[in-house]
C-alpha cells in the first residue's frame, strides 16, 4: 500500500503533463509553435504571381464597375495562438481606366490536426473558410470561390 506522500507525489507526476498540454498561449508549449512564422505566397488561385484576373462589376470595391486586378505577392503569418494574418499585394485597373495599388488583408483563426490545415475568418472579414495541408515549411489550401469552383493557394516559409 502506498503512503500518503507517495500517492501525492504520484498524483502530481501524473497531472504535470496535463497542465502543459492545456497551454494555448504563445509559449514554447503552444500547440502551433512548430508552424508559427511568416510564409511567402508562391501560388495564387492556381498560378504563380504575378497573375491578372478580370472581375465583373460589384465583386471588388476598388473596381466597383469591374476591371482587372494583378496579384503580385503576399505573406501569411501564422501565430502560435492559432491566429493568422494574410496580406496580398495587388494593382488594379478599372473599366474606366483608373489605376492604383493596394493590399488585401485578411485575419482570423487556423487549426492544424496532423498535416490537415484549416483557416477561417469572421463574417466581418468575408466569412472565408479554406482547407488544405501544412508541413514544416509549406501551406497548401483550396478556397471556395463562391461559384461552385475552388482556387489553390500555396505559401512557403
Amino acid at each position: 500500500m502506498l503512503s500518503r506522500k507517495a500517492r501525492l507525489l504520484l498524483s502530481l507526476t501524473a497531472a504535470t503533463p496535463l497542465v502543459f498540454a492545456a497551454c494555448t498561449d504563445n509559449s514554447l508549449f503552444g500547440p502551433y509553435g512548430d508552424v508559427a512564422g511568416t510564409y511567402q505566397l508562391t501560388v495564387f488561385a492556381g498560378a504563380t504571381p504575378p497573375i491578372t484576373f478580370t472581375y465583373p462589376p460589384g465583386q471588388f470595391s476598388v473596381i466597383p464597375n469591374g476591371g482587372t486586378i494583378t496579384w503580385t505577392d503576399g505573406t501569411m503569418e501564422l501565430r502560435s495562438d492559432g491566429t493568422f494574418t494574410e496580406r496580398n499585394d495587388y494593382s488594379y485597373r478599372d473599366n474606366q481606366g483608373q489605376t492604383g495599388a493596394s493590399v488585401y488583408v485578411s485575419s482570423g483563426t487556423f487549426t492544424v490536426n496532423g498535416t490537415d490545415f484549416t483557416l477561417s475568418t469572421s463574417a466581418q472579414q468575408g466569412g472565408r473558410f479554406a482547407t488544405g495541408t501544412i508541413g514544416v515549411d509549406r501551406i497548401n489550401y483550396n478556397e471556395d470561390n463562391g461559384d461552385g469552383t475552388t482556387s489553390a493557394f500555396e505559401y512557403i516559409r
